[in-house]
């Protein structure tokens, strides 16, 4: 009976130990911190924003083109045939199809910029991320979002944005 025993302690202290080394060996990062505080992350949003401002500027003055010519022709409704009326509104139509692609057209370009940026960040990470594990013999790191639960102790997110810093300041999209 006391190999038995034996058998049995001997048993949980090897998988208790192995799942120890495992735990130890997987971490997590939070992404979206990482892009938020990192000096490169502030960089990208930085320029996000002001382009993202330049374009609502844009769209701004072509809206208020076609308020204007709107009010316009409602002023001038009684005053102008059938004719006129139909060419006025064609006319007004068109700059609002054009508005519509113009805003459309500024979405892509804006979502296409923030992936630019973002896969610039991604492309440095990579080394950072592969020499940290390295270093501290890390087999996995995990984006945060897709752990449901893990100790603060293995959120290497902070070590990761100083290392970032680093290496990249700022990035450049424009």
């Amino acid at each position: 009976m006391s190999f038995f025993l034996k058998i049995i302690f001997f048993i949980f202290i090897v998988s208790n130990s192995f799942a120890n080394q495992i735990t130890n060996k997987i971490v997590y990062i939070n992404m979206d911190v990482l892009i938020k505080e990192s000096m490169a992350g502030i960089s990208l949003n930085r320029q996000i924003s002001n382009f993202n401002k330049k374009l609502k500027e844009n769209v701004q003055i072509l809206e208020d083109e076609i308020k204007s010519e709107d009010e316009n022709i409602n002023s001038k409704k009684n005053i102008l045939n059938d004719e006129e009326l139909k060419n006025k509104i064609s006319i007004l139509n068109k700059k609002i199809a054009k508005y519509q692609n113009t805003v459309k057209q500024n979405q892509e370009e804006l979502n296409q910029k923030k992936n630019e940026g973002t896969n610039i960040i991604l492309k440095n990470l990579k080394p950072i991320l592969y020499e940290y594990s390295k270093k501290n013999s890390i087999s996995m790191i995990l984006q945060k979002q897709n752990v449901i639960i893990g100790r603060k102790e293995l959120d290497i997110t902070k070590d990761i944005i100083k290392i970032l810093n680093e290496k990249i300041k700022k990035i450049d999209i424009n």
